[in-house]
């Protein structure tokens, strides 16, 4: 009798154990799914992928993800180094090779560019590296330190404009003093060079650009559908 309810308590859970390991592992499938089609196109990155409480076993059967969170430190966004961001994507279908191709209803983006990474993407402003960042977040201004021993400073203002994020510069100084023209003009085209973006991914547009004590904080969003697809 006792060896009869230890094989039956045995099947019991093995019963339970069943639907339970399918859907770990059905979860484990959809984030790998995502986390390939995303990471080719940030191939540092180390990325942390969310998904919503549906089922995931529903979830792969009909290729339909409610929503997927995706969230990542340290990554490479085009000439941008060390930036963190949260993206959040609504109504992702699988489509086709469901690792290479999703169909996205919307998504909305929030990066954080730290001040280390501004003087990264910044370089040498005419001529001059760039050795320091200060954020003045009541401003939203960035002051860039050029020169050994901050010899002059470069003061931008990030903005949008055309669904793009950009750097205009309000002043640049020598010693505390006004620059010459000409080194001005040079230096001011030489941030607005290296500060002009290429395309977004997933037809992402930028809508905001704010300063705050821990660098720029960027919101991007997409105007209708759009599709993941893997590179290459």
């Amino acid at each position: 009798m006792r060896r009869r309810a230890v094989i039956a308590l045995t099947c019991a859970a093995a019963l339970v154990a069943l639907p339970v390991g399918g859907e770990l592992l059905a979860r484990a499938e959809l984030r790998h799914r995502i986390r390939t089609a995303v990471a080719s196109r940030l191939p540092d990155a180390d990325l942390r992928i969310g998904l919503s409480s549906r089922p995931a076993l529903l979830q792969l059967v009909d290729r339909r993800l409610p929503f997927v969170e995706v969230d990542s430190a340290h990554a490479r966004i085009g000439r941008i180094p060390d930036a963190s961001f949260h993206a959040r994507l609504e109504g992702v279908r699988l489509t086709g090779d469901a690792e290479k191709r999703a169909e996205v209803a919307s998504a909305r983006v929030t990066v954080l560019i730290p001040p280390s990474a501004v003087a990264g993407l910044a370089g040498d402003s005419g001529g001059l590296p760039v050795t320091g960042v200060r954020t003045d977040p009541r401003r939203d201004t960035l002051t860039l330190l050029i020169g050994q021993g901050g010899l002059g400073s470069v003061t931008v203002r990030p903005e949008t404009a055309g669904g793009r994020v950009g750097m205009t510069v309000t002043s640049v100084e020598i010693m505390g003093r006004a620059a010459p023209d000409a080194m001005a003009r040079r230096i001011r085209d030489a941030v607005a060079r290296r500060a002009d973006p290429a395309d977004y991914p997933l037809g992402l547009r930028a809508t905001s650009a704010r300063v705050e004590e821990d660098g720029i904080h960027v919101r991007l969003a997409t105007d209708g559908p759009t599709t993941l697809n893997r590179a290459g």
